[in-house]
This record gives structure tokens, C-alpha cells and sequence, in this order.
């Protein structure tokens, strides 16, 4: 019996090189992450908030500071001269993701601004692995113009009387002529503009408004502001003459209801039916009012900058008034309270479907179906004035067009919220609505707007002759 050799085995290896390979590759691969983590890591995020082209005592600088890995530190300093101010520095610990810088010149006492160039320098350091651990840091430079001088007001004319829901005008001149002015009554603002043919530079006027709803005593004050936010404000001698204006019941009831919700709410897509008939009156009543009187604002705010009407406004001819402007109303529906609202307008009745005129000269810029005032024409007179005739049957107009005073725009009607045949009368001036009664007064008118114009500028508008004032009011027809 043969024996062969044993058989051979295959030489052990050691497991130490392939430990060592493996933690070197662990090693290069955490430090190329370790590498591109601090080459990539990205800067922060600096970004005015607001300009800081010309920079005055009011207007503060706001910077915006983000950052995703944390901010740590925000330094921010002002150059003027050879005065150097570090004017904001915050370091963050543990770090945020964003913060914001605010600094006003007018409360830093430290650092007095003079008129002329400067230069703002923000930096920003994040928590990043940039910078060998240190974060990366991000820089921004901004030169600014200092404009510390505020506008200079001087009034023209002397005396003012203004209604309560009423209007009057104030001339004046401002330099710079660049700088928005215009009369602050309580929190409404009249624009000013250039005067038409102004006999000196920088005359402006500012047609104002009492809102009816406003105390008698708030305060009336011209002001100008420049692009830099210096203010200057300064009184005028105006005297306001109150008014009261009547308060009105109105019973609603399910016939009335059935007649305008439909009508309202199949007009109106954005509207959310409440699924029930009172509730969504009441919707209309309030929400849609409220919506519908601010587009009217926003309408007279992109009014044209010239006068576009030159004779008194006229009332509806042969009309009789059944409701006045500013009536409170108070509905009931079944003997309960339900709502308050305020009537801003005159309700002007002649015979079903008569023909609507315009007031005044003027261009459409509405004519569609318009929540409670049902279908409407809207009629711009320029410099903010707009007049409102609603509750049309039909309408003969597109906006775009250019009408004359006593043109037929449409027929009378019940379509929004109107118990019956009548026009809804408005007269919108810049952020409120204003009693038509002044404008359809050619006294009021020269007194208050062309004898001033005459004075002050071209005198463009022609002499007025007296009209009739307008007739007194009587019960309420719209609800």
C-alpha cells in the first residue's frame, strides 16, 4: 500500500493590511468630505430689506441675514468721512439661521450724518466648516447719499372750511418738489399735486376730504415726506363744521332676500355660500360692502392727474332723493337687530328704467355687475374724484370711454341691493366717499376749487354760474 504526501494548505494571510487599507480609505474619503465640506460650504445670505440709496434721519436701515448652517456673527459699521461707526455687532451662540439688523440714524447718538456721501459695510459669519472651521464669511458694501434737510411747507391760502363728509382745498409750495406731500386727516391721505399753470415754482394743491365718520376735533395737518423719509408737517387754519346724519330702520324680510341673494352670490364666484338665506345677506351686506368700497379707493387712487371735468356736477335730472349720504341703518328681520351699515350715497328715483346721465366729463373706468350696487358705471374725473351710478338695469358704456356731462350711460333698475327702481348715487374722493351735495353746488365749487385755481395757476376751469341746490332728502328706497 502506497502512502502519497500530504496535501498542502494555502498559505495564511495577515488581516493587518486589509485593516490598514480600509481605515486609509476611511481616512482619504473622510477627509476629501471633511475638504469639500470647507472648499463648498456656502456663505451667508446679506439683503437690504428696504433701499439705502439716500438715507435720512428717519428712514432706518433694515438688513436681512440668513444663513442655513447658523449665523454667528453679524457686524455691521457706517463710513462718513474719516468717522467710522461699528453701528450693529451680534455674535449668536448657539448660531441662528437668520436675523435681522435695524438701525436708525435719528436714535444713534454716537454717529452725527452730514449731508453727502457715505458707505455701509455689513459682514456676516456662518457656522459652516469653511474657513478651516471658522465659517465662511459673507460681505456687504453700499454707498448712500446722507439727506438730512426736510421738505420745506409753505400754506398759501388762508382760510379753510370743510363739512364733516364734505371737501376743500389748500394751496401751497414745497421743496423739494420731488417730495410726496399732500394734507393727513386723522389716518386718511389727500394727495397734493403740481397746480396747473402755477404763476410760482413748486405750487402744488391737495383737494382734502373730512371722512363723515371722523371726530370733528382730529387733527388736519399738511405734510411732506422725501425719498429719504424726513417729514415735515405744518398746520393750516381749517375750521370743520359738523354734521348729524339721520339713523333709519329697514325690515328686511324673505321676499326682499329671496329678490337681491341669488342674484348677489351667482354674480359674485368668490362669495362662500353660508347655506342659509340671512346669513347670506349678511355676508353681502358687510363683507362685500367692505370689499367693494375699498376696490372703489383703489380705483380713485389710480385716478388720472388732470381735471377732466370742467362745469359743476349735475344730479339726475327731474330725480327726487330717497335716501341721503351717511344714513345709519339699522335692519331688523323679524323683530330682531341683524346689522348696521352706513349708506354712502343718494338714492335718486324718477320714473322705472329712466335714462342715467353722467354727472360730469369723464372716463368709464367700470361698468360691469359690481356686488351691492348691482350693475354699475364708473366715472373718473381726474385727480382722484370718481362718481358711482348704480342699481342699472342696463348700461350703454364700456370702460375706456370718453363721456360728456349729461351723456346717457344706461337705464335705472333694482339689480343689487335695491328694493326697487332708483340710481344709487356715489361720489368717491381719493380714500373715502364724500357728500355729492358740494359738487353738485356751483357756489360750493367756486368758492372752495376755481377761485383758488384762478389765483394760484391757469385758471383753466372756466367761470361757473349758480345752480340750484339740491333737494332735501326723504325715506331710503336701496337697502
Amino acid at each position: 500500500m502506497r502512502y502519497g504526501r500530504p496535501a498542502r494548505h494555502a498559505p495564511r494571510v495577515s488581516p493587518l493590511p486589509i485593516v490598514i487599507m480600509v481605515v486609509l480609505g476611511l481616512l482619504v474619503a473622510g477627509g476629501l468630505y471633511v475638504l469639500v465640506r470647507m472648499v463648498f460650504a456656502p456663505r451667508p445670505q446679506i439683503t437690504l430689506a428696504a433701499p439705502f440709496d439716500v438715507v435720512g434721519r428717519n428712514a432706518p436701515l433694515v438688513l436681512d441675514v440668513k444663513d442655513e448652517h447658523g449665523l454667528k456673527h453679524v457686524r455691521v459699521t457706517v463710513k462718513q468721512g474719516d468717522q467710522e461707526l461699528v453701528v450693529h455687532e451680534e455674535t449668536f451662540d448657539p448660531p441662528r439661521p437668520s436675523a435681522q439688523v435695524r438701525w436708525s440714524p435719528a436714535q444713534d447718538k454716537r454717529l452725527r450724518l452730514k449731508e453727502g456721501p457715505g458707505h455701509l459695510t455689513a459682514v456676516a459669519r456662518n457656522a459652516s466648516w469653511g474657513n478651516f472651521f471658522k465659517g465662511k464669511t459673507a460681505t456687504l458694501e453700499k454707498d448712500f447719499t446722507a439727506r438730512l434737510v426736510p421738505p420745506r411747507l409753505e400754506v398759501l391760502t388762508t382760510q379753510h372750511y370743510v363739512n364733516q363728509a364734505g371737501c376743500d382745498m389748500v394751496v401751497y409750495r414745497v421743496t423739494p418738489t420731488d417730495a410726496e406731500s399732500g394734507v393727513v386727516v386723522g389716518n386718511s391721505f389727500f394727495k397734493g399735486v403740481p397746480m396747473p399753470g402755477a404763476r410760482q415754482p413748486g405750487t402744488f394743491f391737495s383737494i382734502f376730504a373730512f371722512p363723515y365718520d371722523m371726530e370733528p376735533g382730529t387733527p388736519i395737518r399738511l405734510r411732506a415726506r422725501d425719498e429719504a423719509q424726513n417729514e415735515s408737517l405744518a398746520n393750516f387754519s381749517v375750521r370743520v363744521l359738523p354734521r348729524k346724519f339721520r339713523t333709519r330702520t329697514l325690515e328686511l324680510d324673505d321676499a326682499f332676500l329671496q329678490k337681491v341673494v341669488p342674484e348677489i352670490m351667482s354674480q359674485t364666484p368668490g362669495l362662500q355660500d353660508q347655506g342659509d338665506l340671512l346669513e347670506n345677506y349678511l355676508l353681502i351686506n358687510r363683507e362685500l360692502r367692505k370689499q367693494n368700497n375699498q376696490e372703489l379707493v383703489e380705483l380713485a387712487m389710480r385716478s388720472r392727474p388732470e381735471f377732466l371735468w370742467r362745469q359743476p356736477f349735475q344730479q339726475l335730472a327731474g330725480s327726487q332723493v330717497e335716501a341721503a349720504f351717511a344714513d345709519h341703518r339699522i335692519y331688523m328681520y323679524k323683530g330682531q337687530e341683524v346689522d348696521r351699515q352706513d349708506h354712502l350715497g343718494y338714492d335718486l328715483a324718477t320714473t322705472a328704467q329712466a335714462p342715467i346721465t353722467a354727472a360730469n366729463d369723464g372716463v368709464v373706468v367700470k361698468a360691469e355687475f359690481f356686488g351691492i350696487y348691482g350693475n354699475t358705471v364708473v366715472i373718473d374725473h381726474g385727480y382722484g374724484l370718481l362718481s358711482l351710478y348704480g342699481h342699472l338695469s342696463s348700461y350703454e358704456v364700456k370702460v375706456g370711454d370718453q363721456v360728456r356731462k349729461g351723456q346717457t350711460i344706461g337705464r335705472s333698475g333694482a339689480t343689487g341691493l335695491a328694493g326697487g327702481d332708483h340710481l344709487h348715487f356715489s361720489m368717491v374722493y381719493g380714500p373715502t366717499q364724500v357728500n355729492p351735495t358740494e359738487w353738485w353746488d356751483a357756489h360750493w365749487l367756486e368758492d372752495r376749487i376755481f377761485v383758488k385755481l384762478r389765483t394760484y395757476g391757469s385758471g383753466d376751469l372756466p367761470g361757473m354760474k349758480v345752480g340750484a341746490a339740491a333737494p332735501a332728502a326723504s325715506p331710503a328706497a336701496s337697502r
